[in-house]
């Protein structure tokens, strides 16, 4: 099937966030001029400055001079302009812009807003403080945001090579495949993973449930496969698993030594992600390597 006939639904700008903080912006840069590549969309770089909290007097508040938050917008900006300048992967004429507000819920309305193809961010790698300025900021971004998002870390590939995705069969993982198969490098692999549930029970009718599960499965891909319109030389492979979904997706990615791990997200209510939280999530703290995160519709 062409992708005239079932379009990828990203021809918006790629939106990378960027604070200006020089320790991963190359890795930022450069998966951003990937899914400009891939995608087709203008790089826009934005930054958000959060406003500094109100001061209490007693009873009264004192209001934040408006001069200062201005002055604070303004040397982010300048510090996501040298941070562009100096990084080998970044270009001047790329469009720059800081704002005000919640870094989360800002990039997400931003990105909503220019109909953006994708959302570029970075992710922090098991340290305290990264979880808590990196990886949590991007997690925030993602239950909000109703746009793909990308999160990379300082190790992420100019040409990712394999990608895995989790596969459920939703419309939100199919549209993961086929947005990271233009992510994945000419002649690369992409890897269907579906993770079968792990019930197992001596019955009968349980042994029949599962065998007519297993049989849903081939025509299942084959679906997929068709939708894909891999670019000329992608291997597109599939594989079942057994287990939990985060946990047996992040497992084989991890021993496929895979450069990316889509999935598709699901909303859940806020008990949900309290309590079990979600695939995208689990995945996005714990993954070793880039994360392609879709959004159902």
């Amino acid at each position: 099937m062409h992708s005239e006939n079932l379009p990828l639904g990203v021809d918006g700008p790629v939106l990378v966030a960027c604070d200006g903080a020089p320790v991963s912006s190359e890795a930022l840069f450069n998966a951003g001029r990937l899914a400009s590549r891939a995608f087709g969309g203008a790089l826009q770089v934005f930054g958000v400055c959060d406003p500094t909290p109100s001061v209490a007097a007693g009873m009264d508040v004192l209001p934040v001079p408006a001069e200062l938050d201005e002055a604070r917008r303004a040397s982010m900006l300048e510090d996501v302009r040298r941070a562009i300048s100096i990084s080998a992967a970044g270009d001047p004429s790329w469009h720059v812009d800081v704002q005000m507000g919640s870094p989360s819920r800002t990039v997400a309305t931003e990105a909503l807003r220019r109909h953006a193809s994708v959302i570029v961010m970075g992710i922090g790698r098991h340290n305290p403080l990264d979880r808590l300025f990196g990886t949590e900021t991007t997690l925030a971004t993602l239950r909000e945001s109703r746009v793909p998002v990308l999160a990379v870390g300082p190790s992420f590939p100019t040409n990712p090579k394999h990608a895995v995705v989790g596969l459920d069969f939703s419309a939100a993982s199919v549209q993961a495949a086929r947005l990271a198969a233009r992510l994945v490098a000419p002649n690369g692999r992409l890897t269907l993973v579906h993770v079968q549930p792990r019930f197992e029970h001596p019955s009968a009718d349980w042994q029949a449930w599962d065998a007519d599960y297993g049989r849903t499965l081939p025509p299942l891909f084959d679906r997929v496969r068709a939708q894909l319109d891999p670019p000329d030389g992608l291997i597109v492979e599939t594989v079942t698993v057994r287990g939990d979904p985060a946990a047996s997706l992040l497992s084989f990615a991890q021993q496929a030594q895979c450069d990316l791990i889509a999935v598709g997200t699901q909303r859940h209510s806020f008990l949900e992600r309290l309590i079990v939280g979600s695939v995208a999530t689990r995945v996005l703290r714990a993954a070793r390597c880039g994360v392609l995160a879709v959004p159902s519709a």
